[in-house]
C-alpha cells in the first residue's frame, strides 16, 4: 500500500496535478489494489460528509471579512497607527511594517493576504526612504507569518474542525506566540537597520498625534476584539462570530469610513468563493484518504516508529518541528493540516502533549514554512508584489526566519506561552 501511495501521489504532484485531485486519484488506486468495488461508493459519501461541519462555515465568512477590510482600505489607518507607535525607532518603516501585519492579522487570518495588503503599501514606501528592495520584501513576507497565528486564523479553523479541538482555545493559544513573533522580528529588524544603516531614527510623533491615530483606527481594531470577546463571553459561537465580522466590516466600510461602494461587492464575493472552494475541495478530497489511514492502522504504525526512535517527549517535539518545517516549505498548509494532523496528533497525545499546544505548534511550524526558502508560498507572493527575484529575497529573509524559529522553540518547549490564556479562560 505504501508503494502505491508514493508511486502514484509523487508522480502526479510532479506532473502538476492539483494536490486535492492527487489525493482522490491515489485513494482510487489503493481501492483498486484492495479489490472491493463497494469502497468506491465511499469516495463521494466521505467528500460530502467532510463539509457538513458547522464550524467550517466560519472559513468563508472570515475570508470575506478580511477582503471587506482590505477593500475598505482599513490598511491605511492601521499603517498610520503603526507608524505613530514604532516609526520613531531606528529602522522605523520596517517596524511599522511588522506592527501593521500584527494588527492586520486580527482581521484576515491569512499570511498571503497580509503580504499583498501590507506589502502593496509598505514596500514602495520603504524603497522611497532608502531601504533596499529585497530587504523591504523580506520584512513584509516574514511579518506576514503573524497572520495565521494571531486570531482569527484560517489554519486554526481547519485544524480545529479536523481534530475536534476547541477553536476558542486555539485562538487564545495564538495570541502570545503571535506577539512574541512580532517582538523578535522587530529585534532582528533593529539589528539589521543598525548594521546596514537603514532608516535614521525619527522623532516621536507626540502623544496628540498618537492618540489621533488610535482614534482613527478604533473601528478597525474593534473587529478582533468583537470576535474574541463575543466567543469568550458566550455571546456567539466561532461561526456566528465570523458572520458578525462580515456585518461589522460592511457597516464600517459603508457607513463610517465610506470607502466601500456597491461595485466592491462583486469582487469581494468572487474572491471569497474562489478561496473557500479551494479549501473545501481540498478538505473533501483529503477525507477520502483518511479512511486509508484507519484501514491500514497508519497511526499505530507511525506511533510505534516514533517510539522506536525515542521515548523522550522533547526529542519527539524536535523531530516533529523538523518534519513540519520541511513539509511546510513544499506542501500546501491546508493539505498538511488535513492529512498529517490526524496521523501525527494522536502520537503527540501519547507523549503527553496537550491537544491545544500541539495544534498551535503545528500551525506555527507550517506557517514558518510559508516563508522558508526556496519554496515558501509567501515568498512567491512577496516576489509578485515587489518584483524582487527569489534568490535575493531568500537571502534577505533568512535572519527573520531564524528569529521565527527561535520563537517556535520557545513555544514548543515553554508551554506557558501557548497554554496560559487557554487555561486562564478554562479551555485547557
Amino acid at each position: 500500500m505504501i508503494g502505491i501511495i508514493f508511486g502514484s501521489f509523487i508522480p502526479l504532484l510532479v506532473l502538476g496535478v492539483p494536490i486535492a485531485l492527487c489525493l482522490v486519484l491515489m485513494t482510487i488506486f489503493v481501492y483498486v489494489d484492495i479489490g472491493d468495488p463497494r469502497l468506491f461508493l465511499q469516495i463521494p459519501q466521505r467528500m460530502f460528509s467532510s463539509t457538513e461541519n458547522l464550524l467550517l462555515l466560519a472559513i468563508p465568512f472570515f475570508i470575506m471579512a478580511g477582503e471587506i477590510m482590505n477593500r475598505a482600505r482599513i490598511t491605511d489607518r492601521l499603517m498610520d497607527l503603526s507608524g505613530a507607535l514604532v516609526g520613531w525607532i531606528r529602522g522605523g518603516l520596517a517596524h511599522t511594517n511588522i506592527v501593521a501585519s500584527m494588527f492586520f492579522a486580527g482581521i484576515t487570518g491569512s499570511a498571503v493576504s497580509d503580504t499583498v495588503a501590507v506589502g502593496g503599501i509598505m514596500i514602495p514606501a520603504m524603497k522611497e526612504k532608502g531601504y533596499e528592495e529585497d530587504y523591504s520584501a523580506a520584512v513584509t513576507a516574514a511579518s506576514s507569518v503573524v497572520g495565521p497565528i494571531i486570531p482569527p486564523s484560517i489554519p486554526m479553523l481547519l485544524y480545529a474542525s479536523v481534530m475536534n479541538v476547541s477553536i476558542a482555545g486555539l485562538f487564545l493559544a495564538g495570541i502570545l506566540p503571535g506577539i512574541l513573533v512580532a517582538i523578535f522580528l522587530m529585534g532582528t529588524a533593529y539589528i539589521v537597520a543598525v548594521r546596514r544603516g537603514f532608516g535614521e531614527r525619527a522623532p516621536f510623533v507626540g502623544i496628540v498625534n498618537l492618540l489621533a491615530a488610535v482614534v482613527r483606527s478604533i473601528p478597525a481594531l474593534l473587529l478582533p476584539a468583537i470576535i474574541m470577546g463575543g466567543i469568550l463571553g458566550g455571546f456567539f459561537s466561532p461561526t456566528q462570530a465570523s458572520a458578525v465580522a462580515v456585518m461589522y466590516g460592511l457597516a464600517i466600510g459603508f457607513l463610517f469610513y465610506r470607502t466601500l461602494s456597491w461595485r466592491d461587492i462583486a469582487p469581494i464575493l468572487k474572491h471569497t468563493v474562489q478561496a473557500t472552494a479551494m479549501i473545501m475541495f481540498l478538505l473533501a478530497c483529503a477525507k477520502s484518504f483518511s479512511w486509508l489511514v484507519s484501514y491500514y492502522n497508519l497511526v499505530e504504525s507511525a506511533t510505534l516508529a516514533f517510539v522506536a526512535l525515542t521515548e523522550n517527549k522533547y526529542v519527539f517535539l524536535l523531530l516533529i518541528n523538523i518534519l513540519f518545517l520541511i513539509l511546510g516549505m513544499v506542501l500546501d498548509m491546508g493539505f498538511a493540516i488535513i492529512v498529517l494532523g490526524p496521523l501525527i496528533a494522536p502520537i503527540a497525545y501519547t507523549y503527553g502533549v496537550d491537544p491545544i499546544h500541539f495544534g498551535l505548534i503545528t500551525c506555527v511550524n507550517l506557517t514558518i514554512g510559508l516563508v522558508t526558502p526556496p519554496f515558501g508560498l509567501v515568498l512567491f507572493a512577496a516576489c509578485g508584489v515587489s518584483r524582487v527575484k527569489l534568490m535575493p529575497l531568500s537571502k534577505a529573509i533568512m535572519p527573520f526566519v531564524a528569529a521565527e524559529m527561535v520563537v517556535l522553540l520557545l513555544i514548543t518547549y515553554v508551554p506557558f506561552f501557548t497554554m496560559y490564556l487557554p487555561r486562564l479562560f478554562g479551555y485547557a
